[in-house]
């Protein structure tokens, strides 16, 4: 008989030492309110956008020294601002939405602005993400369908060719050329230029209510389910699996995914960010010094900073910053598991075990064991509990163990 081990690592508690954080606010020269995407330029300049005072210009630009806002007055078309991209040519786009102002996108050269209206092509008259594909063409998430420029027309996709929703959230380019958008509504759809093929949770993803999809360097794609509380799917393109705050995650509301140099994966939503390396989650919030828990934007930049949008303004992660304690934690792991009878906890670092709680999934704490690292579950019926660990380091590590 072959024997399986099953390391799974959940949620890891950290405390940050000094200052991790470099927060920015009103009072430094952003604009108020809520920074819902963040952009690093080719000349190293910050871009941030946001979207919650129309009366607010909804576009800074940080030469690292001072803060540029750019409004209405400045030739943007509108001050609710979701996105924003540097094209190849170097110039900048952004879309509004819920515009008090103008509807559409508009286009900055560095020099002047020139404004593309919703009923121009572009589909609808909120713009949720804007992209650039290989060939140079613009493709426009809107909430009319799936608009592609090529410099020249627009082009729109709706239901009517294939697509599951008209209302579009997100869209990116796969290192194979496929066009991937998720929508508010039905899922998520590949386009490979010629037609659509649709995914839903009936595939597996975790919600058909999506807010982003993201393309990892290994080519895998995750799909977060922010309008909808279901957690992350990601798709090797077999299978789908989904993650929750079951598995690490801060919260299931996540509404934007990002990967920095080190290919750590990081997850904004309502309760801080997280950062997945591929085994083990790390949870910041306020308590570490983010600005707000409530967290849209994510941009590492090439200097290995982390530019972190929220709520409250912008909070950037300095590179190198997070202390020694945080970066190597010991992991704890469980073997056999499943398990009939016992289990017994391993570590790395050879940490020892200070105590162990068994909880049911709802949280009900069932046994408390001290100073083992066997545990007898003989009594437990069988299912799916929580072993959360104490070492001698005061780190806590909470485990799945399925009881057979």
């Amino acid at each position: 008989m072959k024997t399986q081990l099953f390391l799974i690592t959940v949620l890891i508690s950290l405390t940050t030492v000094g200052q991790t954080f470099t927060n920015y606010r009103e009072a430094d020269g952003l604009f108020p309110g809520l920074v819902n995407e963040i952009i690093e330029d080719t000349n190293g300049d910050i871009w941030c956008v946001g979207w919650v005072d129309s009366n607010a210009p909804g576009v800074a630009k940080f030469d690292g020294t001072t803060w540029e806002l750019f409004g209405t007055e400045e030739g943007v078309h509108s001050n609710s601002i979701i996105c924003a991209l540097q094209d190849s040519f170097g110039s900048y786009w952004f879309g509004s939405v819920n515009s008090a102002q103008l509807t559409g996108a508009s286009r900055f050269d560095g020099f002047s602005w020139a404004y593309f209206p919703a009923e121009n092509g572009l589909g609808g008259p909120n713009i949720g993400d804007i992209i650039e594909d290989t060939d140079n063409n613009l493709w426009f998430a809107t909430d009319g369908g799936l608009s592609v420029f090529d410099r020249n027309t627009f082009t729109l996709y709706t239901i009517d060719d294939g697509l599951p929703s008209n209302n579009i959230s997100s869209v990116i380019q796969d290192k194979n050329g496929n066009i991937w958008v998720t929508t508010f509504d039905g899922g998520a759809s590949k386009f490979d230029g010629t037609s659509f093929t649709n995914y839903t949770v009936a595939d597996g993803l975790a919600s058909n209510e999506l807010s982003r999809v993201f393309e990892d360097s290994d080519g895998m794609l995750w799909f977060s389910s922010g309008f909808s509380d279901m957690g992350l799917t990601r798709f090797d393109g077999t299978s789908f699996t989904i993650f929750t705050t079951n598995d690490g995650l801060a919260s299931n509301n996540v509404r934007e995914i990002a990967q920095d140099n080190d290919d750590n994966l990081w997850f904004a939503g309502s309760l801080g960010v997280t950062r997945f390396d591929g085994t083990n989650w790390l949870v910041l919030n306020e308590d570490d010094g983010l600005l707000s828990n409530l967290v849209r934007g994510i941009e590492p930049d090439t200097a290995g900073n982390i530019w972190f949008g929220t709520l409250e303004g912008v909070s950037v992660l300095n590179a190198g910053s997070l202390s020694t304690d945080q970066e190597e934690k010991t992991t704890f792991s469980v073997f056999p598991n499943p398990a009939q009878d016992q289990f017994t906890i391993q570590t790395e670092l050879g940490s020892e075990i200070i105590n162990v709680n068994i909880y049911s999934m709802v949280g009900e704490l069932i046994a408390s064991h001290k100073n083992r690292t066997t545990i007898d579950i003989s009594a437990l019926s069988s299912g799916i509990y929580l072993a959360e660990i104490l070492g001698d380091n005061q780190q806590v590590q909470t485990v799945k163990v399925m009881k057979q």
